[in-house]
């Protein structure tokens, strides 16, 4: 269990705590790291299983929109006529969900989400391997004893610029969140003024 925060501000630097302190902040950092990686990986599914179950959808109705027209025409007109509706728009009403489907998920972001949080994550993996091998680096360079000064504060140093990697790598992200976020709601104002345009000049127009 990650020690929290405030626990580091009380970390004590007497040569007989050393050990223990550096063992709490690295503790600290690799956790901090997990925890968001645990984050993006539960996510990512989420994701994963709306994008594919809308994207699945989509190419299933655009297929059957587009197979509509030949099965009508297999049709006698006797057939046609006895069910009740013109079975020829049904092909458009599917295409036009399919489309639907696809729009929906470009709105909400979830295949793009799903990318961006598997790369964020992977990009997270990669880092916390690298400080795990670099901090077996230091210590073997100790050779099991204390670390002076200098290396006491290249440790520190090390677990500040991995934290710092890690929060930079999920503002990333967010900031790629929100922008799409905004490229996505200005769009749909953009459609829903011009659909609105449409009706006023079918209206005027009848």
């Amino acid at each position: 269990m990650a020690p929290p925060p405030s626990e580091l501000l009380n970390l004590s630097w007497n040569e007989e705590d050393l050990e223990s302190s550096l063992a709490t902040l690295r503790r600290y950092v690799e956790n901090e790291a997990q925890r968001q990686i645990e984050w993006y990986r539960s996510k990512r599914q989420r994701k994963a299983s709306v994008s594919t179950a809308l994207r699945f959808s989509a190419i299933l109705l655009f297929v059957l929109g587009g197979l509509v027209p030949v099965v009508k025409a297999t049709l006698t007109p006797e057939a046609v006529s006895h069910l009740g509706f013109d079975f020829g728009q049904v092909g458009y009403l599917l295409i036009a969900i399919a489309a639907g489907c696809v729009a929906m998920d470009r709105f909400f972001g979830y295949s793009t989400g799903w990318i961006r949080y598997m790369t964020t994550g992977l990009a997270l993996e990669k880092s916390l391997e690298e400080f795990r091998l670099e901090w077996a680096r230091h210590m073997a360079k100790l050779r099991g004893e204390a670390p002076r000064e200098a290396e006491l504060d290249q440790l520190i140093l090390t677990c500040e610029s991995f934290i710092l990697a890690v929060r930079a790598q999920v503002e990333q992200e967010t900031h790629a969140w929100v922008a799409e976020f905004e490229s996505n709601l200005a769009q749909l104002e953009r459609d829903l003024a011009a659909r609105a345009d449409d009706l006023k000049r079918q209206k005027s127009g009848s």
